[in-house]
């Protein structure tokens, strides 16, 4: 498939402020063991900005920019075109560290008693794969998909003591249950393609995980939060971490006593 993906961020300040440092982790991944391929990414900004860039410690593509002049809104427009396949997620270069890290609880991602506790009641097996799709079933059908629950900051033992969430949450809620089973997961921060009606299209980035099933299987992309449970040609791959933390799609700090009103909008299309 052939994505086109505007994503527009908007943050409104009552009063102005200065000395905006923001990054922005929007770029769709491409790698040699990626299912995808960017093939255009533009980044505009308003006001105008010098925009730089830099690739984290676990491959992902930021840019960063700041504004030091007095302003009341920032407006940033990244518009992107992908080509996705089916396939693995395939492996890293430095991937004994990465499995190290997805394999340790996390700022949001905790092995407590309630994860202990659900993940009693699964089916015995030594297969990671088949392991971690029954956890992504169970969180599918387990949880309640609602808006509002749960905010940026909830931790999985926010969300399993609510029982409802956003795909955020289910994602770390199936990052606590793999690892704590020693299954190596990671937390992917993209998009998710709905379909040619406008009902269709997502208004919000989308996040799921990437399991290790083993060095001939790689990586294997799972969503907890979608029935169909394994990641295809619909999904828009930006970058991955050991949680939200590591991947916010914008993240940044200012100077001044404003109220800050944020508002973001996305629209993924096919156009081959």
């Amino acid at each position: 498939m052939i994505l086109k993906v505007e994503h527009r961020t908007l943050f409104e300040y009552d009063v102005p402020i200065y000395e905006t440092a923001t990054e922005v982790r929007l770029h769709p991944h491409t790698g040699q063991t990626s299912r995808q391929r960017c093939t255009s990414f533009t980044l505009q900004l308003d006001p105008p900005a010098p925009i730089f860039e830099y690739t984290d410690f676990y491959g992902n593509k930021v840019h960063h920019f700041n504004l030091l002049q007095s302003h009341r809104r920032v407006s940033i427009f990244g518009t992107s075109v992908v080509e996705t396949g089916t396939g693995r997620a395939g492996r890293e270069e430095n991937e004994e560290i990465l499995l190290l890290d997805f394999s340790a609880e996390s700022r949001f991602v905790h092995f407590d008693a309630a994860i202990r506790s659900f993940i009693e009641a699964l089916p015995h097996t030594d297969e990671p794969e088949a392991l971690a799709a029954s956890i992504c079933r169970k969180i599918n059908d387990t949880f309640i998909y609602e808006p509002g629950a749960t905010d940026v900051h909830s931790t999985s033992t926010v969300v399993m003591a609510l029982g409802r969430g956003v795909c955020q949450d289910f994602a770390h809620i199936m990052l606590a249950a793999c690892r704590s089973l020693g299954i190596p997961a990671r937390y992917v921060s993209g998009y998710l393609y709905g379909g040619s009606t406008p009902e269709g299209h997502d208004e919000a980035s989308h996040a799921w995980c990437e399991v290790w099933c083993g060095p001939e299987k790689g990586w294997v992309g799972m969503d907890p939060t979608h029935s169909s449970i394994i990641a295809d040609e619909r999904y828009i791959r930006i970058g991955s971490g050991r949680d939200y933390a590591d991947v916010p799609p914008v993240r940044g700090t200012w100077k001044g006593n404003a109220r800050e009103t944020l508002g973001v909008s996305v629209r993924v299309t096919e156009i081959g």
